[in-house]
């Protein structure tokens, strides 16, 4: 039916449609008013000719040029001065064409005059009305692939951001570890091998199941603590019923990242990173802490930050809450997600 209806609209075989309607309906309606039937197709023809006309004109002249352009004032006028013209015309070629063949035209004028008045006002504001909203639901579905098109050029853009980001991080932890442990660092390559394999295959859908997404980041944990060594006490908690939905991937990460990036470095106590990932009800929730010298602000981290915070405003809009606090030596980053 849609594809029907767009096609009729392309051929604009829709307002044949209407006008032959208008033809058959109004020959029907008057059938009995006219001595002959050529009067009646005279009569009929020329309201159909100055019905139609002003309609076009005003829907295909006037509207884009003075209405959309927001010249309100011309348009009004020019719409009256039209309907007026278009009315007087068929009136006086209704008087001179059939007042010799129709008594009522003859001897009430005046009344020929309302009756056309209201045919050519009636039929042009309902049409040029009934063009606008169909001009407004065009502009709209318009506006809405562009909006579409917007969003996914620019998820793909904020996405391609992440993953070289994440890559300057894991090759410096390669290029740290390859000369003081070499084992290590083949154990640090197989990791970031399935990293990359998670980036390259799994994560090609605007949403991946949250599966996939823990495995990434118990990956990428694995990865910063082989590079780590003990200077940092990681503790991922995931709860049993954080499983079965689905949530936009590398959603997380960039928390993850930032909060090993900027842990602490005390010599004389814990330097720690808190992962809690849960589910309650529709609600997922990550929170993430991790101790804070302050010596380093989060300006560099904040490259990925910034992205996850406008991904969250495309892909979740009105559906996220997010908190960021640096506060008594704490880090903290909390996410709530509303789940599909």
């Amino acid at each position: 039916m849609t594809k029907l209806w767009s096609t009729l609209i392309k051929y604009k075989a829709h307002h044949m449609l209407l006008w032959v309607s208008y033809f058959i309906f109004w020959m029907s309606y008057y059938a009995n008013y006219y001595p002959s039937l050529l009067y009646l197709f005279l009569m009929v023809g020329l309201h159909f000719v100055f019905n139609s006309l002003p309609f076009y004109i005003t829907g295909y002249v006037l509207l884009p040029r003075f209405l959309y352009r927001h010249r309100y004032g011309v348009f009004v006028t020019l719409f009256f001065a039209l309907v007026l013209t278009s009315t007087t015309i068929l009136t006086s070629l209704l008087y001179l064409i059939l007042s010799p063949y129709v008594p009522e035209i003859a001897s009430h004028p005046a009344n020929v005059f309302l009756i056309a008045l209201v045919s050519v006002g009636s039929m042009s504001g309902a049409l040029t009305g009934l063009k606008m909203a169909l001009d407004k639901l065009r502009a709209d579905k318009i506006s809405q692939q562009l909006d579409k098109q917007r969003l996914e050029s620019e998820l793909q853009y904020l996405k391609a951001q992440v993953n070289p980001h994440f890559l300057f991080n894991a090759i410096n932890s390669v290029y740290f570890l390859i000369k003081k442990d070499p084992h290590v660092a083949a154990e640090t390559l197989i990791r970031l091998s399935d990293l990359l394999r998670f980036q390259l295959y799994d994560c090609s859908d605007e949403r991946i199941p949250i599966e996939k997404e823990l495995d990434y980041l118990r990956n990428f944990v694995a990865l910063e603590q082989i590079r780590k060594g003990g200077k940092v006490k990681v503790n991922f908690d995931v709860a049993d019923d954080t499983c079965g939905f689905v949530i936009a991937p590398f959603m997380i990460i960039p928390f993850l990242e930032n909060a090993f990036k900027h842990v602490s470095t005390f010599s004389d106590k814990e330097n720690f990173i808190h992962i809690q990932l849960s589910k309650n009800g529709s609600q997922f929730k990550a929170t993430l802490r991790n101790t804070s010298d302050n010596l380093v602000r989060y300006e560099v981290g904040g490259i990925g930050l910034k992205n996850v915070k406008r991904r969250l405003d495309l892909l979740y809009p009105g559906k996220h809450t997010l908190t960021i606090k640096d506060e008594a030596g704490v880090f903290l980053a909390d996410l709530t997600l509303e789940t599909e």
